[in-house]
Protein backbone atom coordinates (compact mmCIF):
# COMPACT_ATOMS: atom_id res chain seq x y z
CA UNK A 1 0.00 0.00 0.00
CA UNK A 2 2.68 2.58 0.76
CA UNK A 3 4.25 1.75 -2.76
CA UNK A 4 1.03 2.96 -3.95
CA UNK A 5 -0.48 5.67 -2.24
CA UNK A 6 2.61 6.63 0.23
CA UNK A 7 2.95 6.07 3.83
CA UNK A 8 0.49 8.69 5.36
CA UNK A 9 -2.68 6.97 3.70
CA UNK A 10 -1.66 3.40 4.14
CA UNK A 11 -1.45 3.45 7.87
CA UNK A 12 -4.59 5.32 7.92
CA UNK A 13 -6.35 2.77 6.09
CA UNK A 14 -4.78 -0.09 7.81
CA UNK A 15 -6.13 1.66 10.82
CA UNK A 16 -9.25 2.14 9.87
CA UNK A 17 -9.59 -1.63 8.60
CA UNK A 18 -8.36 -2.99 12.27
CA UNK A 19 -11.19 -0.63 13.72
CA UNK A 20 -13.68 -1.83 11.78
CA UNK A 21 -12.95 -5.45 12.22
CA UNK A 22 -12.99 -4.75 15.97
CA UNK A 23 -16.36 -2.96 15.34
CA UNK A 24 -17.54 -6.83 13.41
CA UNK A 25 -16.73 -8.64 16.47
CA UNK A 26 -17.91 -6.75 19.00
CA UNK A 27 -21.37 -6.55 17.32
CA UNK A 28 -21.59 -9.62 16.09
CA UNK A 29 -20.58 -10.86 19.67
CA UNK A 30 -23.35 -8.71 21.26
CA UNK A 31 -26.09 -10.07 19.13
CA UNK A 32 -25.74 -13.38 18.38
CA UNK A 33 -26.45 -14.61 22.10
CA UNK A 34 -28.86 -12.15 22.42
CA UNK A 35 -32.37 -12.77 24.67
CA UNK A 36 -34.60 -11.91 21.84
CA UNK A 37 -34.02 -14.53 19.34
CA UNK A 38 -35.28 -11.86 16.77
CA UNK A 39 -32.68 -9.66 16.58
CA UNK A 40 -29.89 -13.05 16.74
CA UNK A 41 -30.64 -13.14 12.73
CA UNK A 42 -28.64 -9.35 12.79
CA UNK A 43 -25.79 -11.41 13.65
CA UNK A 44 -25.51 -13.02 10.65
CA UNK A 45 -22.64 -12.70 8.16
CA UNK A 46 -25.25 -12.02 5.30
CA UNK A 47 -26.61 -9.48 6.95
CA UNK A 48 -23.65 -7.94 9.11
CA UNK A 49 -20.73 -8.30 6.11
CA UNK A 50 -22.54 -6.26 3.37
CA UNK A 51 -23.18 -3.62 5.95
CA UNK A 52 -19.65 -3.93 7.39
CA UNK A 53 -18.35 -4.38 3.61
CA UNK A 54 -20.07 -0.80 2.25
CA UNK A 55 -18.65 1.22 5.50
CA UNK A 56 -15.35 -0.20 4.70
CA UNK A 57 -15.31 0.58 0.77
CA UNK A 58 -17.09 4.16 1.64
CA UNK A 59 -14.32 4.77 4.51
CA UNK A 60 -11.48 3.26 2.08
CA UNK A 61 -12.39 5.57 -0.63
CA UNK A 62 -13.01 8.99 1.95
CA UNK A 63 -9.41 8.35 3.26
CA UNK A 64 -8.21 8.07 -0.87
CA UNK A 65 -9.66 11.45 -1.45
CA UNK A 66 -8.61 13.29 1.48
CA UNK A 67 -5.51 14.92 2.49
CA UNK A 68 -4.06 13.96 5.83
CA UNK A 69 -1.55 16.41 7.82
CA UNK A 70 2.32 15.62 8.66
CA UNK A 71 1.19 14.27 12.14
CA UNK A 72 -2.25 12.24 11.54
CA UNK A 73 0.39 9.12 12.22
CA UNK A 74 1.10 9.97 15.82
CA UNK A 75 -2.96 10.79 16.10
CA UNK A 76 -3.28 7.51 15.16
CA UNK A 77 -0.57 6.17 17.78
CA UNK A 78 -2.05 8.08 20.70
CA UNK A 79 -5.83 6.48 20.08
CA UNK A 80 -4.10 2.85 19.79
CA UNK A 81 -2.50 3.80 22.89
CA UNK A 82 -5.67 4.81 24.81
CA UNK A 83 -7.49 1.63 23.60
CA UNK A 84 -4.71 -0.66 24.82
CA UNK A 85 -4.55 1.23 28.19
CA UNK A 86 -8.51 0.76 28.21
CA UNK A 87 -8.15 -3.13 27.74
CA UNK A 88 -5.55 -3.01 30.35
CA UNK A 89 -7.54 -1.47 32.45
CA UNK A 90 -10.12 -3.42 32.21
CA UNK A 91 -8.31 -6.84 33.14
CA UNK A 92 -6.85 -5.26 35.88
CA UNK A 93 -10.13 -3.69 37.34
CA UNK A 94 -12.03 -7.56 36.53
CA UNK A 95 -8.56 -9.41 38.39
CA UNK A 96 -9.29 -6.75 41.43
CA UNK A 97 -12.96 -7.63 41.97
CA UNK A 98 -13.02 -11.23 41.06
CA UNK A 99 -9.29 -11.62 42.91
CA UNK A 100 -11.04 -14.66 45.18
CA UNK A 101 -7.36 -16.65 46.30
CA UNK A 102 -7.23 -20.34 46.98
CA UNK A 103 -6.48 -19.62 51.00
CA UNK A 104 -10.46 -18.82 51.22
CA UNK A 105 -11.38 -22.33 50.05
CA UNK A 106 -9.47 -24.02 52.29
CA UNK A 107 -11.36 -23.92 55.27
CA UNK A 108 -14.47 -25.12 52.97
CA UNK A 109 -12.43 -27.73 51.24
CA UNK A 110 -10.90 -29.65 54.55
CA UNK A 111 -9.01 -31.90 52.95
CA UNK A 112 -5.28 -32.80 54.68
CA UNK A 113 -2.42 -33.67 52.29
CA UNK A 114 -0.70 -36.72 53.92
CA UNK A 115 2.54 -38.84 53.53
CA UNK A 116 1.86 -42.50 53.75
CA UNK A 117 4.22 -44.62 55.14
CA UNK A 118 7.55 -45.92 53.94
CA UNK A 119 6.48 -49.66 54.13
CA UNK A 120 3.05 -48.87 52.02
CA UNK A 121 3.65 -50.05 48.42
CA UNK A 122 2.21 -47.40 46.13
CA UNK A 123 1.01 -48.32 42.53
CA UNK A 124 0.85 -46.37 39.84
CA UNK A 125 -2.31 -45.04 38.87
CA UNK A 126 -3.94 -43.81 35.72
CA UNK A 127 -7.28 -41.59 35.22
CA UNK A 128 -8.65 -42.17 32.18
CA UNK A 129 -10.98 -39.18 31.93
CA UNK A 130 -13.70 -39.53 28.67
CA UNK A 131 -15.53 -35.73 28.33
CA UNK A 132 -18.86 -36.04 28.37
CA UNK A 133 -19.26 -39.82 27.74
CA UNK A 134 -22.47 -40.64 28.46
CA UNK A 135 -23.92 -43.74 30.93
CA UNK A 136 -25.56 -46.92 30.52
CA UNK A 137 -28.93 -45.83 30.95
CA UNK A 138 -28.95 -42.80 28.24
CA UNK A 139 -27.82 -44.38 25.55
CA UNK A 140 -30.20 -47.14 26.02
CA UNK A 141 -33.10 -45.06 26.37
CA UNK A 142 -32.13 -41.91 24.75
CA UNK A 143 -29.79 -43.84 21.84
CA UNK A 144 -31.18 -46.91 21.40
CA UNK A 145 -27.93 -48.09 22.05
CA UNK A 146 -26.89 -51.43 24.06
CA UNK A 147 -23.05 -50.18 25.60
CA UNK A 148 -23.27 -53.94 26.91
CA UNK A 149 -20.10 -55.51 25.10
CA UNK A 150 -17.65 -52.61 26.48
CA UNK A 151 -18.77 -52.78 29.78
CA UNK A 152 -18.73 -56.86 29.43
CA UNK A 153 -14.92 -56.51 28.12
CA UNK A 154 -13.70 -54.13 31.36
CA UNK A 155 -15.10 -56.52 33.57
CA UNK A 156 -13.35 -58.93 31.96
CA UNK A 157 -10.09 -57.04 32.56
CA UNK A 158 -10.75 -56.77 35.95
CA UNK A 159 -12.78 -53.88 35.94
CA UNK A 160 -15.89 -52.81 38.51
CA UNK A 161 -18.52 -51.16 36.43
CA UNK A 162 -21.01 -49.23 38.15
CA UNK A 163 -24.02 -49.62 36.19
CA UNK A 164 -26.27 -46.94 37.55
CA UNK A 165 -23.30 -44.13 37.91
CA UNK A 166 -24.28 -40.53 37.87
CA UNK A 167 -21.93 -37.47 37.84
CA UNK A 168 -22.49 -34.95 41.00
CA UNK A 169 -22.56 -32.37 38.47
CA UNK A 170 -23.07 -32.17 34.69
CA UNK A 171 -20.32 -29.81 33.36
CA UNK A 172 -16.70 -30.22 33.46
CA UNK A 173 -16.16 -26.64 35.40
CA UNK A 174 -17.12 -27.73 38.75
CA UNK A 175 -17.68 -31.61 37.60
CA UNK A 176 -13.58 -31.71 37.39
CA UNK A 177 -13.12 -28.98 40.81
CA UNK A 178 -14.95 -31.46 42.39
CA UNK A 179 -13.38 -34.91 41.57
CA UNK A 180 -9.77 -33.79 41.74
CA UNK A 181 -10.57 -31.91 45.19
CA UNK A 182 -12.69 -35.09 46.49
CA UNK A 183 -15.44 -32.50 47.59
CA UNK A 184 -18.35 -30.24 46.80
CA UNK A 185 -17.58 -27.03 45.70
CA UNK A 186 -21.00 -25.41 46.35
CA UNK A 187 -19.25 -22.92 49.06
CA UNK A 188 -18.23 -20.93 45.92
CA UNK A 189 -21.64 -19.38 45.75
CA UNK A 190 -20.92 -18.71 49.70
CA UNK A 191 -17.85 -16.61 48.03
CA UNK A 192 -18.60 -14.88 44.80
CA UNK A 193 -21.77 -14.62 45.20
CA UNK A 194 -24.53 -16.78 43.52
CA UNK A 195 -24.85 -14.36 40.56
CA UNK A 196 -21.09 -14.19 39.99
CA UNK A 197 -20.21 -15.44 36.25
CA UNK A 198 -16.35 -16.01 37.25
CA UNK A 199 -14.72 -19.39 36.55
CA UNK A 200 -11.07 -18.27 38.31
CA UNK A 201 -11.33 -19.90 41.71
CA UNK A 202 -12.68 -22.97 39.79
CA UNK A 203 -9.89 -23.34 37.27
CA UNK A 204 -7.41 -22.49 40.44
CA UNK A 205 -9.00 -25.19 42.52
CA UNK A 206 -8.57 -27.02 38.96
CA UNK A 207 -5.04 -26.43 38.33
CA UNK A 208 -3.82 -26.72 42.05
CA UNK A 209 -5.96 -29.75 42.99
CA UNK A 210 -5.76 -32.03 46.21
CA UNK A 211 -5.49 -35.28 44.49
CA UNK A 212 -2.19 -34.26 42.73
CA UNK A 213 -0.99 -32.24 45.98
CA UNK A 214 -0.94 -35.64 47.78
CA UNK A 215 0.69 -37.92 44.99
CA UNK A 216 3.34 -34.89 44.73
CA UNK A 217 3.50 -35.44 48.33
CA UNK A 218 4.12 -39.15 48.24
CA UNK A 219 6.62 -38.53 45.72
CA UNK A 220 4.87 -39.57 42.82
CA UNK A 221 6.05 -38.62 39.27
CA UNK A 222 2.73 -36.28 37.69
CA UNK A 223 2.25 -36.63 34.02
CA UNK A 224 -0.51 -34.70 32.58
CA UNK A 225 -1.24 -33.42 29.10
CA UNK A 226 -1.26 -29.51 28.37
CA UNK A 227 -3.80 -27.20 28.64
CA UNK A 228 -6.76 -27.16 30.95
CA UNK A 229 -7.40 -30.78 30.74
CA UNK A 230 -4.31 -31.68 32.28
CA UNK A 231 -2.58 -29.21 34.52
CA UNK A 232 0.02 -26.61 34.32
CA UNK A 233 0.68 -26.99 37.95
CA UNK A 234 4.75 -27.28 39.22
CA UNK A 235 3.61 -30.36 40.63
CA UNK A 236 3.41 -32.01 37.28
CA UNK A 237 6.57 -33.78 36.09
CA UNK A 238 5.95 -33.70 32.03
CA UNK A 239 3.06 -32.39 30.04
CA UNK A 240 2.15 -33.78 26.58
CA UNK A 241 0.47 -32.72 23.54
CA UNK A 242 1.52 -29.28 23.77
CA UNK A 243 -1.46 -26.73 21.54
CA UNK A 244 0.06 -24.27 19.01
CA UNK A 245 2.39 -21.80 19.68
CA UNK A 246 1.61 -22.60 23.65
CA UNK A 247 -1.22 -21.02 23.70
CA UNK A 248 -3.60 -21.82 26.44
CA UNK A 249 -6.26 -23.50 24.32
CA UNK A 250 -9.15 -21.56 25.86
CA UNK A 251 -7.38 -18.30 24.65
CA UNK A 252 -7.22 -19.90 21.23
CA UNK A 253 -10.36 -20.58 21.01
CA UNK A 254 -11.52 -17.21 22.03
CA UNK A 255 -9.61 -15.55 19.44
CA UNK A 256 -10.83 -18.29 17.18
CA UNK A 257 -14.32 -17.91 17.83
CA UNK A 258 -14.34 -13.87 17.93
CA UNK A 259 -12.42 -12.76 15.85
CA UNK A 260 -12.67 -14.90 12.43
CA UNK A 261 -16.32 -13.82 10.96
CA UNK A 262 -16.15 -16.75 8.79
CA UNK A 263 -17.95 -19.95 10.18
CA UNK A 264 -16.50 -22.06 7.78
CA UNK A 265 -12.73 -21.08 8.56
CA UNK A 266 -13.62 -21.31 12.91
CA UNK A 267 -14.44 -24.40 12.76
CA UNK A 268 -11.91 -25.95 10.34
CA UNK A 269 -9.06 -24.32 12.31
CA UNK A 270 -10.75 -25.46 15.86
CA UNK A 271 -11.16 -29.07 14.60
CA UNK A 272 -8.06 -29.67 13.10
CA UNK A 273 -6.53 -28.64 15.77
CA UNK A 274 -9.01 -30.78 18.15
CA UNK A 275 -7.88 -33.57 15.88
CA UNK A 276 -4.30 -33.72 16.16
CA UNK A 277 -4.77 -33.53 20.12
CA UNK A 278 -7.53 -36.25 20.34
CA UNK A 279 -4.74 -38.55 18.35
CA UNK A 280 -2.30 -37.31 19.96
CA UNK A 281 -3.45 -38.14 23.45
CA UNK A 282 -4.67 -41.36 22.07
CA UNK A 283 -1.24 -42.13 20.66
CA UNK A 284 0.53 -40.90 23.55
CA UNK A 285 -0.91 -43.30 25.95
CA UNK A 286 -1.06 -46.67 23.96
CA UNK A 287 2.91 -46.51 23.76
CA UNK A 288 3.67 -44.39 27.26
CA UNK A 289 6.86 -46.12 28.45
CA UNK A 290 7.90 -45.24 32.50
CA UNK A 291 11.23 -44.03 32.52
CA UNK A 292 11.93 -44.19 36.18
CA UNK A 293 11.20 -46.89 39.04
CA UNK A 294 9.43 -43.84 41.06
CA UNK A 295 5.46 -44.00 41.32
CA UNK A 296 3.54 -42.63 38.97
CA UNK A 297 0.15 -41.06 38.54
CA UNK A 298 -0.99 -40.27 34.81
CA UNK A 299 -3.59 -37.18 34.70
CA UNK A 300 -5.61 -38.25 30.87
CA UNK A 301 -8.63 -36.01 30.49
CA UNK A 302 -9.60 -35.70 26.93
CA UNK A 303 -12.35 -33.78 25.02
CA UNK A 304 -13.67 -36.92 23.50
CA UNK A 305 -16.22 -37.93 22.87
CA UNK A 306 -17.12 -34.60 23.53
CA UNK A 307 -17.82 -32.25 20.23
CA UNK A 308 -16.78 -31.68 17.89
CA UNK A 309 -18.33 -34.95 16.26
CA UNK A 310 -15.37 -35.55 13.58
CA UNK A 311 -14.64 -39.13 14.13
CA UNK A 312 -16.51 -42.21 12.84
CA UNK A 313 -16.47 -45.59 14.48
CA UNK A 314 -13.13 -46.55 13.01
CA UNK A 315 -11.36 -43.27 13.70
CA UNK A 316 -11.52 -42.22 10.40
CA UNK A 317 -11.74 -38.18 10.07
CA UNK A 318 -15.40 -36.79 8.68
CA UNK A 319 -14.40 -34.85 5.67
CA UNK A 320 -17.92 -32.61 5.90
CA UNK A 321 -17.96 -30.78 9.61
CA UNK A 322 -21.39 -31.92 11.82
CA UNK A 323 -22.67 -28.84 13.48
CA UNK A 324 -20.57 -28.16 16.93
CA UNK A 325 -24.14 -26.89 18.85
CA UNK A 326 -23.93 -29.70 21.91
CA UNK A 327 -27.83 -28.67 22.22
CA UNK A 328 -28.89 -29.85 18.60
CA UNK A 329 -30.71 -33.52 19.21
CA UNK A 330 -30.13 -34.69 15.26
CA UNK A 331 -26.62 -35.04 16.22
CA UNK A 332 -26.84 -38.05 18.26
CA UNK A 333 -26.06 -40.79 15.37
CA UNK A 334 -22.66 -38.59 15.19
CA UNK A 335 -22.36 -38.65 18.81
CA UNK A 336 -22.87 -42.38 19.06
CA UNK A 337 -20.22 -43.18 16.20
CA UNK A 338 -17.86 -41.06 18.17
CA UNK A 339 -18.34 -43.23 21.31
CA UNK A 340 -18.14 -46.36 19.51
CA UNK A 341 -14.67 -45.55 18.56
CA UNK A 342 -13.66 -44.45 22.14
CA UNK A 343 -14.74 -48.15 23.44
CA UNK A 344 -12.03 -49.15 20.66
CA UNK A 345 -9.51 -46.84 22.10
CA UNK A 346 -10.09 -46.87 25.54
CA UNK A 347 -9.45 -50.88 25.36
CA UNK A 348 -6.64 -50.28 23.63
CA UNK A 349 -4.85 -48.19 26.32
CA UNK A 350 -6.04 -50.22 29.18
CA UNK A 351 -4.78 -53.70 27.03
CA UNK A 352 -1.19 -51.76 26.97
CA UNK A 353 -1.22 -50.34 30.66
CA UNK A 354 -2.20 -53.92 31.69
CA UNK A 355 0.27 -55.48 29.94
CA UNK A 356 3.28 -53.17 31.24
CA UNK A 357 2.04 -53.35 34.44
CA UNK A 358 -1.02 -55.43 35.69
CA UNK A 359 -0.59 -53.62 39.33
CA UNK A 360 -1.64 -50.47 38.49
CA UNK A 361 -4.75 -48.52 39.73
CA UNK A 362 -7.19 -47.94 36.43
CA UNK A 363 -9.99 -44.99 37.06
CA UNK A 364 -12.30 -44.76 33.79
CA UNK A 365 -14.22 -42.20 34.49
CA UNK A 366 -16.14 -39.44 32.58
CA UNK A 367 -17.06 -36.08 34.08
CA UNK A 368 -20.80 -35.51 33.07
CA UNK A 369 -22.93 -37.22 29.98
CA UNK A 370 -23.39 -35.94 26.61
CA UNK A 371 -25.98 -33.48 27.21
CA UNK A 372 -28.05 -33.25 23.55
CA UNK A 373 -31.10 -30.87 23.59
CA UNK A 374 -31.06 -30.16 27.24
CA UNK A 375 -33.52 -27.26 28.45
CA UNK A 376 -31.27 -26.08 31.08
CA UNK A 377 -33.85 -23.83 32.71
CA UNK A 378 -36.19 -26.18 33.04
CA UNK A 379 -34.92 -29.62 32.97
CA UNK A 380 -36.97 -32.67 32.43
CA UNK A 381 -36.19 -36.22 33.86
CA UNK A 382 -34.54 -37.33 30.43
CA UNK A 383 -32.08 -33.80 30.70
CA UNK A 384 -31.04 -35.30 34.43
CA UNK A 385 -29.80 -38.36 32.92
CA UNK A 386 -28.77 -36.82 29.68
CA UNK A 387 -26.56 -34.41 31.77
CA UNK A 388 -25.39 -37.03 34.51
CA UNK A 389 -25.55 -40.40 33.61
CA UNK A 390 -22.20 -41.32 33.10
CA UNK A 391 -19.23 -43.77 32.95
CA UNK A 392 -17.96 -45.74 36.03
CA UNK A 393 -15.31 -48.08 35.51
CA UNK A 394 -12.76 -48.88 38.12
CA UNK A 395 -9.31 -51.39 38.14
CA UNK A 396 -8.53 -51.53 41.76
CA UNK A 397 -6.17 -54.89 42.34
CA UNK A 398 -5.85 -56.51 45.06
CA UNK A 399 -8.23 -54.53 46.56
CA UNK A 400 -11.59 -56.28 45.38
CA UNK A 401 -12.95 -57.67 48.62
CA UNK A 402 -12.97 -54.20 50.37
CA UNK A 403 -14.61 -52.31 47.70
CA UNK A 404 -17.77 -50.45 48.09
CA UNK A 405 -20.85 -51.07 45.07
CA UNK A 406 -21.71 -47.51 44.87
CA UNK A 407 -19.20 -45.07 44.18
CA UNK A 408 -19.84 -41.16 43.60
CA UNK A 409 -17.54 -39.08 41.82
CA UNK A 410 -16.47 -36.99 44.45
CA UNK A 411 -15.19 -39.98 46.43
CA UNK A 412 -13.34 -41.97 43.68
CA UNK A 413 -10.01 -40.31 45.19
CA UNK A 414 -11.14 -40.82 49.15
CA UNK A 415 -11.61 -44.32 48.44
CA UNK A 416 -8.48 -45.31 46.60
CA UNK A 417 -6.27 -43.01 49.02
CA UNK A 418 -8.27 -45.02 51.79
CA UNK A 419 -7.37 -48.64 50.38
CA UNK A 420 -3.99 -47.97 49.03
CA UNK A 421 -2.03 -45.72 51.25
CA UNK A 422 -4.33 -46.54 54.31
CA UNK A 423 -5.74 -42.65 54.85
CA UNK A 424 -8.51 -41.78 56.68
CA UNK A 425 -11.10 -39.79 54.50
CA UNK A 426 -14.78 -39.75 55.26
CA UNK A 427 -16.60 -41.26 52.51
CA UNK A 428 -19.48 -38.37 51.65
CA UNK A 429 -22.88 -38.52 50.78
CA UNK A 430 -23.68 -38.37 46.99
CA UNK A 431 -25.13 -35.27 45.70
CA UNK A 432 -26.04 -34.42 42.40
CA UNK A 433 -25.92 -30.89 42.03
CA UNK A 434 -28.31 -28.62 38.96
CA UNK A 435 -27.03 -25.75 37.95
CA UNK A 436 -27.36 -23.58 34.74
CA UNK A 437 -24.26 -22.72 32.96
Amino acid sequence: LTYFIGTKKSSVIISFLIILLLLFTYTRSSLIYHDIEEIRIIAKNIILMPIFSLIGIFGIIYILRKDFSSNITSIINIVSVTVVILIIFQIGLFSMVNNTSLEESEKFLNIPIFQADESIQKPDVYLLLLDAYSGEITLENDFSYDNSKFYKQLEERGFFVQQESFSNYPNTELSMPSIMNMGYIDFIQKIQGEESSDRGLTQKLWNENKVMQIFNANEYEIHSFHGRLGSSSDMVTENYCEYYLDLNPELMNSLVNFYVPLSIIRTTFLENAHYETVTCVLDTMINFEKKTDQPIYMHMHIRFPHQPLIFDSEGNKIDEPVSSNRFDSELKDAYLQQLIFANKKTIEIIDSIQQKNPDAVIILMSDHGGRFGINWEDPSELDYFSALNNLNALYFPGKETYFPMDVSPVNIFRIFFNLYFESDYEILDEILIWYVP
